[in-house]
Formats: structure tokens, sequence, C-alpha cells
């Protein structure tokens, strides 16, 4: 009994390890939504006093609360790895669909007008026609269904790779890459939204068609999603374009580690070709904004297998766990 007590008495001194956070416990797929929330922080900050700013000042707290409570979870505490893993991607979830949500209000409250006309003119200077009109002569039912399905498409498509890629696929330099290129491209995406506004050909340019859109069911829902959550003037560039642009060359890079990602790469292709066709078929984007939403998406395509890379390699140096372990 003496020897037992003696074996124990130093755990009972010790205090119990409170959670902590610092700059370590940030990664580099933790610090671009992180400094995309600090920068449009500053600007709502700077814009005139309104209910819109305090309501768009609030959203943005939460969520970068969310992304250091998600850190403090995952590289913070001890134990529980399950529960751990878990609230880090839920934190990460959230905020990837609360930073898109925000939009609406935000967009207006920091950047007035339109330049839709200047988009327009770009087009027809550098490419020489405007898709958007050049594209109405295929203006029927069935082909306004056929690409309003593959624009509605997009939402599950990243609905997929998110599920698929934190929850289902064991995590490792896959996850990171793709956490990395997934924030970079919506990140990047959404301040060109602030850069340059526009509503797009179908709003803007809507006297200059011949007719409204010949849609069904898919139509309609597009239209019902846009009206519910859309951010309304955000076309430059593309994410429609960029996006499943993206996660194609994602999907064509594990291909090239491992064969079984040749089909997911395949269908994911598939479906960002049509869904680029779509934006212009259905009037939401200049062909200005699909060229800069490609643009985006190779330029993620090249430089997330390297910057996941270089986390990797700096996390060792400086001895911490690998970014998705949780065992700690």
């Amino acid at each position: 009994m003496t020897q037992l007590l003696d074996s124990i008495r130093p755990a009972l001194r010790s205090e119990p390890r409170l959670p902590t956070i610092s700059g370590r416990s940030f990664t580099l797929q933790d610090l671009i939504p992180l400094s995309y929330l600090v920068v449009i922080r500053l600007l709502v900050w700077r814009a005139a006093p309104s209910l819109a700013r305090d309501l768009s000042g609030r959203r943005i707290d939460l969520c970068i609360l969310a992304i250091a409570f998600g850190c403090l979870l995952a590289r913070g505490l001890r134990g529980a790895p399950r529960v751990r893993a878990a609230g880090y991607r839920i934190a990460l979830m959230a905020v990837v669909i609360e930073s898109y949500l925000m939009l609406r209000d935000l967009l207006p409250l920091l950047r007035s007008g339109s330049l839709d006309d200047v988009l327009l003119k770009i087009d027809l200077a550098v490419f020489g026609f405007e898709p958007a009109f050049w594209l109405e002569r295929f203006n029927t039912r069935l082909i306004v269904e056929y690409f309003s399905f593959f624009y509605f498409s997009y939402f599950f498509v990243i609905g997929t790779y998110l599920v698929v890629m934190l929850w289902l696929l064991r995590p490792g330099r896959a996850t990171s890459e793709y956490a990395i290129g997934s924030f970079l491209v919506l990140c990047v995406g959404q301040l060109g939204y602030l850069l340059v506004p526009g509503t797009g050909p179908i709003h803007h340019f809507a006297d200059q068609f011949q007719g409204p859109i010949h849609g069904g069911f898919f139509w309609r829902c597009v239209c019902d999603t846009v009206a519910a959550g859309g951010a309304l003037r955000d076309i430059f560039p593309s994410l429609h374009t960029a996006v499943p642009t993206w996660y194609a060359l994602f999907s064509w890079t594990q291909a090239r580690r491992d064969r079984r990602w040749r089909w997911p790469a395949m269908v994911c292709s598939w479906f960002a070709l049509n869904i680029i066709i779509s934006t212009m078929v259905l009037r939401w984007h200049y062909l200005i904004d699909v060229i800069a939403g490609l643009g985006l998406a190779l330029a993620v395509s090249f430089a997330a297998p390297r910057l996941a890379e270089w986390e990797a390699r700096r996390r060792r140096r400086q001895g911490q766990s690998a970014v998705w372990s949780f065992e700690a």
C-alpha cells in the first residue's frame, strides 16, 4: 500500500493540463480563411455605421471564433481524438458555408455599383463576342434543363467532396492539399467579388435578350436557390468554374498516385465542363469571369500540393504532429 501511494503521489501533486492555443495551433488550412476573415472584418469596421455593418461584423467574428475553437480542439487539448477531430471538421465546414451566405449583406455594404459594362467591353474587345448573347439560340426547354441540372449540381459536387475528403477517407497528404486548395479558391474568389462587383448578363442586360430563359424544374431549382441564399453580385471570378475545375485537377493529381481516383477524376471533369458551359448558357457569367475562374483553379492546383508539402516539412522540423493527427 505504501508503494502504491508513493507511485500516485506525484500525479496528485501535478497540476492538470489546461487547454492552450498559440501560433503553433494554426496550420495553413486555418490561416488562409482566418486571414481572409480578418481582412473582411477590417473593411467592415471601416464602413459607415449601419445595422448591416453590425450584423456582418458579428457574423465574421463568429467565423473567426469558430476557426480558433476548432484549432483549440484539434491541437490545444488531449484525449478524445474522435471528438476533437469531428469538432475541428465541423468548424471548418461551418466557416465555408457561412463565409458564402454572409456575402449577400456584405458585398453591397463594402462595394457599391457594378462593373458589368466593363466586363462586357472586355469580352467584346478580347474575344469579339459575348457567349451569353450568342448562346441564346439554344434557349430551348430541353437544353436549358440539361444545363440547369449541372449548374444546380455545383452544390452537390461541393458537398460530396466535403464529406468524402473530411469524413470518409483516411486523412493525410491528400486531405491537406484539398483543404488548402479549397480555401484558397474560395477566399481569393470571394475577394474577387469585392474587387469586381457585378450582377451578370441575366440581370444587367436583361432587356437585350429576346426573352426569358425557357426552363422547367431544374431551372426553377437554380432560381429559387439563388433567390434564397445567393450573393447576387458574385460573378468575378466564376466560382462555378473555379471550384469544380479545382476538384477535377485535384482528382487527377491523386489519380497519378492512386489509380482508384481515375473514375472520380473523369466524373468530376465531366461535371466541371458542363457546369462551366451552363454559367454562360444560363446568362450568369461573362466569358472573362470564366477565364478568371479557370486561371484561379490552375494556379491553386499548382500551389496546393507544394504548400501542403511545405507545411508537413515545417511541422516535422518543429517536432509537431501531422496536420490531421489528433492523437496527442
